[in-house]
């Protein structure tokens, strides 16, 4: 069923959880656009530019944080910051003071925070988001305006490092090796930091940088910047004041290496069968320690290096991602698949360079970017579902094994360049088949590439192109689609008027297959070997000012795809989407931010003749001088059509739709924090509810330890849903055998369809212990469980052709008709994950890590919805358990 939700909310706890943190700017330093009081025009933003020298290190620096070394005198003092928040425009809090040095190895930043109370060092993990006080700068290295290196120190001393790009977008995924200290004074505190030219992308002959500082002052969340940007402004990198100083800085060619050892072992409940897996030399060795045992050993490799001035070679050998906390688990009972975040750091590194500028942060009904060229969770992806018929499975790896994987990245020239190549070998799987144990090949190898490159061609505009290939290696024949050729290309073109207010994006995206087995797509298209498609896409955005918003449309064709090394729900598509937005987040006398925003949607397929969604909202929400935020949206849909849900084309007709849903958020400040939300919809006029709830609280009890548990409860009942897909009617074939998808619509056929009743309950807790900055222990907890259950079968007669199957036209089904395909269900899972990380080193670091997975999928009976069977389940006798322990030590060496 297609998403529910506000356009720019979110059903989800987890967001619900970030959102006040977002909103502040605690990520990212400088806080999300809004308007002023009266809003800045263009101009008046551009005359807060400021700048300052920095000076050639002439004497000895000890990174200790306390700015006491004669050298630091040598270089202009920064101060005279603005409050960008609670008091905008008004004087700081408290007096913020800094100085810039560089060398032939470093760039150094000392700051030093006047504060007649005691800081509010909170102590976490390294690049996670708390509630504390901090100081970061913004570095643009490169002087591009749209690119920048963040660095920022908590008070507690741990550091969290990220990249902006597209001027406005903001990623913590990046991380490198650098030094910092922190230190308590007479009045206030400081901070020191070393940063390695090593690190940083620095073109020769260059004089200036794009260069920021900002603070944040937890107790009254007050953030000040020097380089002042007014409320409503539009742009975060062009608005960087500059750096001077500089002349003589030159790039440091240098290679890091940084290897690798890992052992685990794995002990699963019941044992897949009476056989040990045998010894298997791969790069992660394997071998069974009993029945139900197995240990395993890896080793490898990453690399950093310098090739240019601008250039750079990242590259793994081998990758071990057994630290990487396992996926959220949820009921997905859509027809399309789950998109799940990356989290493994290869892939979150750099991952922006790979990125389109056109992107649609739109919830709901096909809410989200029409397609994402290139989705890094495709590599290293899970082998496929074992089928048992081919014996009893003793072990394979979890994921496709990345054997190596390179990134290449920077500016040749005017342009900025990012390439990336990874190669997968074959999987096999240890099988037990007649007693006797035999390696199956469940994947090929395959090769995949992304280029992306981006031009300027002036200070308003740039021209990208894009282009992925995913090709099978060693392959003896094109039989089935892992031995499938993927090839898309493309070009996107922006453009902004002279103060980035207005802007506007355009992108031109075509692929190509070759090879391998035809597909039938869930609307009846037949993807095969020579089949071709484009997208089209397009946006005008204004983004400051009081008023904003933007427009968007995208058109795919029905035989455009990019998931074999791209995302993208579904093709055969035209979409167009309205938001405006009048927002005031001037300081009142009771709120700090406020806003009212209105959409229009309207999705169709290619041809523009069947309506996928119609749809029409308002929301709004406000952040009080509290600190407490409050949202609220509803929407109204019409009745509209849904070409996939009988996985071969057919319209099944959709009701009208209505709902709403609001959500709160209380002070973050505070040592309990707590949040809920709630949504709902409902079908007009027959029978069709959809509800969700959700709520957490955070517990800060000291400093150092922070736990978060959350809940969500989402029920659904009424939505008629396909149980069995087209047939052939009695009278031609006695059987009512199954008819082939490609083809169906071509003849008289019926379906079975269902009303469906479905809930799921998931309780999460998070929590992490900081022992210091550089030793954390960290938890991650889910408690998941969902029932799915059908109501009485009814039929649908329809003759040759797609025309709309309605749901007045649904009889009950004769009773003659053979079993449905898709009957209730009971999932159940509990997942564990507790990590350990000592940074035993600068960039070293070693990683304990206990995982637990309990996961269970089976047909209840009897049938129906069960509560206590539902939360249940996972105890029960159809699940399976593992646990996982894992040792891993890296060593980070710079030559």
């Amino acid at each position: 069923m297609p998403d529910r939700g506000p356009p720019f909310g979110s059903t989800r706890v987890l967001r619900r959880m970030l959102r006040p943190l977002l909103v502040l700017g605690v990520v990212s330093g400088p806080a999300p656009p809004a308007p002023a009081q009266t809003s800045p025009s263009p101009a008046a933003a551009a005359s807060f530019f400021r700048r300052i020298s920095a000076a050639r290190r002439a004497g000895p620096i000890r990174i200790d944080g306390r700015i006491d070394e004669a050298a630091w005198s040598a270089a202009e003092l920064g101060e005279g910051f603005t409050q960008f928040e609670p008091d905008e425009g008004a004087p700081p809090t408290a007096p913020t003071r800094f100085r810039v040095l560089w060398d032939d190895d470093s760039i150094y930043v000392a700051i030093d925070c006047e504060d007649p109370e005691p800081p509010t060092a909170t102590l976490s993990r390294r690049d996670r988001v708390v509630e504390g006080d901090w100081v970061s700068f913004d570095l643009d290295t490169t002087n591009d305006r749209r690119t920048a290196y963040h660095f920022q120190v908590f008070a507690g001393g741990q550091q969290l490092d990220a990249l902006h790009f597209n001027d406005t977008d903001f990623s913590t995924d990046w991380d490198a090796a650098w030094e910092s200290a922190v230190a308590r004074t007479p009045s206030g505190w400081s901070v020191e930091v070393r940063i390695p030219l090593r690190i940083l992308r620095v073109p020769d002959g260059a004089t200036e940088f794009g260069f920021n500082v900002y603070r944040y002052l937890a107790r009254r969340k007050e953030q000040d910047q020097w380089r002042y940007r007014p409320r409503g402004a539009s742009g975060d990198v062009s608005l960087l004041g500059q750096l001077g100083g500089v002349g003589g800085i030159h790039p440091v060619r240098s290679l890091e290496l940084r290897p690798y050892l890992a052992t685990r072992s794995t002990m699963t409940r019941p044992a897949p069968g009476p056989a040990r897996a045998p010894f298997r030399f791969a790069p992660c060795s394997s071998f069974g320690i009993s029945e139900n045992g197995l240990a395993a050993g890896c080793a490898g490799l990453d690399l950093r290096y310098s090739l240019a001035s601008d250039l750079s070679l990242v590259a793994t050998v081998n990758p071990d991602f057994g630290q990487v906390e396992a996926d959220q688990r949820v009921l997905n009972l859509s027809t399309f698949e789950t998109f799940f975040p990356e989290k493994r750091p290869f892939f979150t590194e750099g991952l922006d360079l790979f990125q389109s500028p056109l992107r649609i942060s739109f919830g709901g009904a096909y809410g989200g970017d029409a397609y994402q060229i290139f989705y890094s969770r495709r590599l290293g992806k899970p082998p496929p579902d074992w089928d048992k018929a081919n014996g009893t499975l003793l072990y394979q790896p979890g994921a496709q094994p990345v054997g190596a994987a390179s990134k290449l990245s920077g500016t040749i020239g005017a342009a900025a360049v990012g390439l990336l190549t990874a190669y997968e070998p074959r999987v096999h799987a240890q099988v037990l088949r007649d007693g006797s144990v035999a390696e199956v090949r469940t994947a090929e190898a395959a090769q995949s590439e992304v280029l992306r490159v981006r031009v300027p061609l002036s200070d308003r505009a740039l021209v990208g192109l894009v282009a992925t290939a995913r090709d099978p290696l060693f392959a003896a024949s094109s039989s089935d689609l892992s031995r499938r050729h993927a090839h898309v290309g493309g070009a996107d073109f922006t453009t902004f008027d002279a103060y980035r207010d207005w802007s506007l994006t355009g992108q031109a995206v075509g692929s190509l297959l070759s090879g391998g087995d035809a597909e039938v797509q869930d609307d009846g298209t037949v993807l095969g070997s020579g089949s071709r498609g484009v997208a089209v896409s397009g946006k005008v955005q204004k983004s400051a000012g009081p008023l904003i918003g933007f427009v968007s449309s995208d058109w795919l064709s029905p035989r455009f795809t990019v998931n074999d090394l791209g995302f993208m729900k579904r093709a055969n598509l035209f979409r167009g989407f309205g938001y405006l937005q009048l927002r005031d987040v001037h300081p009142s006398s009771w709120y700090q931010r406020a806003l009212v925003g209105a959409w229009l949607r309207e999705v169709r397929d290619s041809t523009l003749s069947l309506a996928l969604a119609q749809e029409v909202g308002t929301e709004t929400y406000v952040q009080l001088n509290s600190q407490w935020d409050f949202g609220a949206y509803g929407y109204l849909s019409t009745p509209s059509a849904d070409d996939r849900e009988l996985r071969d084309g057919t319209p099944l007709e959709r009701q009208a739709q209505q709902g709403g849903g609001a959500n709160f958020n209380s002070d973050s400040r505070k040592p309990v924090q707590v949040g809920a939300y709630t949504d709902y919809s409902r079908g007009v006029p027959r029978f069709e509810r959809n509800y969700d709830f959700g709520a957490y609280v955070t517990l800060r009890p000291m400093p150092q330890i922070e736990t978060t548990l959350s809940v969500d409860f989402a029920r659904a009942d009424g939505a008629i849903r396909r149980i069995r897909t087209a047939a052939a009617p009695s009278g031609v074939d006695p059987a009512m055998g199954k008819l082939d998808r490609a083809t169906a619509a071509q003849r008289d056929r019926f379906y079975l369809l269902a009303p469906q009743s479905s809930r799921s309950l998931s309780g999460i807790v998070r929590a992490t212990y900081a022992f210091s900055p550089h030793l954390t222990l960290q938890l991650y907890a889910q408690l998941f469980g969902a029932g799915v259950a059908y109501g009485d079968a009814l039929r649908a007669d329809v003759p040759a052709g797609r025309s709309t199957v309605r749901l007045s036209q649904l009889r009950p089904a004769t009773g003659g008709e053979p079993e449905p395909d898709e009957v209730d269900d009971r999932q159940a899972g509990l997942n564990v994950n507790v990590i350990l990380r000592w940074e035993w080193r600068l960039g070293s670091t070693l990683y304990l890590v206990y995982a637990h997975q309990t996961s269970a999928d089976f047909r209840p009976r009897p049938g129906g919805l069960d509560f206590r069977g539902e939360v249940g389940a996972f105890a029960s006798d159809a699940a399976a358990h593992g646990d996982t322990f894992l040792v891993k030590i890296d060593f980070f060496n710079a030559l």
